[in-house]
C-alpha cells in the first residue's frame, strides 16, 4: 500500500523441501515494471526478491500492481518494507484461503496521516462493495463523489487490478464484500501510537471472517515496547479478557471495537461467544530508541500451526519468536532442529485459556533462515518481531 516515502520492497519466500517458484504480473503492466518482476526460479531452500518501489499503489486509483506468486510445493511468504527509520511487514495468506467477505483494520490517523484499506482481484469482473465505518463521520470524497459513516461505495476489479481507499480518520469496521474472492490489505500509510515515538507504516492482510476464531492468546512485544490489543466484534459479541489473572467482561455491537494496552511483561487472553478479530500493535519503547510502531494479526488458538519456515530479516538490532502453546508440550519446541536454549529466552509466562495451561516464550534469534517445529507435531501458536532504532517489524503465522 501507499507509504510517505519509497521504501525497499523485500519479500522472503521459504520453501519446506525446494520447490520451483513462478513470478508473474499483469500482461498489461508497463514492461519496463515488468521485466523488473517476472521471472521463474528454482528454490534451493529460500529466496529474497526485491521488488522495484513503482509497485507502490496510489489512492483511488485502479492499477495493475499486484504480483502473483506460485510455488510448485508448499511454502511461506512475508513480506517486509524497509528502510532505515521505517519497517512494515506481513504474512502473505495463500490464494486458496482468500474470500468474499471482510472487515478492514486501522487505528486513527494522527497528523496529515491516512488509514487506508487496499484490494487486489485474483479473477476478472469482481465485483466489489464496501460499507464504510468511520470513526468520526467526516466525508470521503472518490471520484467526486463524498461519502460519510453507513455509505457505500462499488467498483469492479479485473485480475492484476488494485484500488487503494485512504481516509483522515479511523476506518476499522468498514466491510468489503465481493462477488468472488480478493486479497484485502489493511493499516495506515504512517502513524504514532499513544503519543509515543516516531510514525512508521502499519499493514497487515485482512483474515477473511469466515477464518476467525473466539479464543486468543495475544504475547508482550519485548524491548519495553507496551502492546495495544484492539479486539474488533464481527457481530454481537460478548467477550472476556484476562491480563495479570484479573478478568473482565465486554459487551460489543456489531463492527464495534475497543482496545487495551498491556505491558513488556504481560499476556493477554482472550474469550469471545463469537468469532472476532484481535490485532497487536507494538509501540514505541518509553526507555529507549528501540522500535516505533508495528502491526500484527495475533493467531487464534484453533489456528496453530505444526511447522513453520522463513526468513528472519537482517538489519535489525534484535529479532524474536514467540511460541504459544500448551505448557504440558512447551518441551517438544525446536528452532533450527534445536532445543531452546534457556539463555536465548528474553519473556515467559503460563496463562490459563480454556481450563488448560498455556506457555508463552518469546525467544531471541538471529537473522537468516528460521524454521520452528515440533518433535510429535504438536500445534503452537507463532508471532515474530524485530526491532532497530525508531523502526520494528511484526508478522505472524496461521493455520487458516
Amino acid at each position: 500500500m501507499g507509504r510517505t516515502s519509497n521504501d525497499t520492497k523485500n519479500v522472503y519466500i521459504a520453501s519446506k523441501k525446494g520447490a520451483s517458484m513462478n513470478i508473474s504480473t499483469s500482461q498489461d503492466l508497463d514492461n519496463s515494471l515488468k521485466r523488473q518482476i517476472d521471472r521463474t526460479v528454482s528454490i534451493a531452500s529460500s529466496q529474497h526478491i526485491i521488488f522495484p518501489p513503482q509497485l507502490e499503489l496510489n489512492k483511488f486509483k485502479r492499477e495493475l500492481k499486484s504480483v502473483f506468486i506460485e510455488t510448485f510445493g508448499d511454502s511461506f511468504v512475508v513480506s517486509l518494507d524497509n528502510m532505515k527509520w521505517y519497517a512494515g511487514s506481513l504474512g502473505l495468506i495463500p490464494i486458496h484461503k482468500l474470500s468474499t467477505y471482510y472487515v478492514v483494520i486501522s487505528t486513527e490517523p494522527s497528523s496529515s496521516f491516512s488509514s487506508q484499506f487496499a484490494l487486489a482481484a485474483i479473477k476478472n469482473n469482481t465485483s466489489v462493495s464496501i460499507t464504510f465505518k468511520m470513526k468520526q463521520n467526516i466525508p470521503l470524497y472518490i471520484h467526486g463523489n463524498s461519502f460519510l459513516n453507513g455509505d457505500a461505495y462499488t467498483l469492479t476489479l479485473d485480475r492484476f487490478e488494485t484500488y487503494q481507499i485512504a481516509h483522515g480518520t479511523d476506518l476499522t469496521g468498514t466491510v468489503v464484500q465481493s462477488s468472488k474472492p480478493i486479497a484485502v490489505f489493511s493499516g495506515n500509510d504512517c502513524n504514532w501510537l499513544e503519543n509515543i515515538g516516531y510514525c512508521d507504516p502499519l499493514i497487515e492482510q485482512v483474515i477473511p471472517t469466515a477464518k476467525l476464531d473466539n479464543m486468543y492468546i495475544v504475547p508482550p512485544n519485548p524491548n519495553d515496547r507496551n502492546t495495544k490489543v484492539l479486539i474488533t466484534a464481527v457481530d454481537q459479541s460478548n467477550i472476556s479478557y484476562t491480563v495479570d489473572q484479573t478478568s473482565h467482561t465486554v459487551s460489543l455491537n456489531k463492527l464495534d471495537s475497543f482496545d487495551i494496552i498491556i505491558s513488556s511483561r504481560q499476556t493477554c487472553v482472550i474469550e469471545s461467544n463469537t468469532t472476532i478479530i484481535v490485532t497487536s500493535f507494538g509501540l514505541s519503547s518509553q526507555i529507549s530508541d528501540m522500535g516505533d510502531p508495528s502491526m500484527t494479526n495475533v493467531p487464534g488458538v484453533h489456528q496453530y500451526i505444526d511447522y513453520y519456515k522463513t526468513i528472519v530479516p537482517y538489519g535489525f538490532n534484535y529479532s524474536y519468536v514467540t511460541v504459544i502453546m500448551k505448557q504440558s508440550l512447551k518441551d517438544s519446541i525446536r528452532i533450527n532442529n534445536t532445543a531452546i536454549n534457556r539463555n536465548n529466552v528474553v519473556f515467559e509466562e503460563n496463562v490459563s485459556a480454556m481450563k488448560l495451561s498455556y506457555n508463552v516464550r518469546s525467544i531471541q534469534v538471529e537473522a537468516g533462515e528460521v524454521i520452528v517445529s515440533t518433535v510429535g507435531g504438536e500445534k503452537f501458536g507463532l508471532m515474530f518481531s524485530g526491532v532497530k532504532a525508531w523502526a520494528a517489524y511484526g508478522f505472524s503465522a496461521f493455520n487458516l
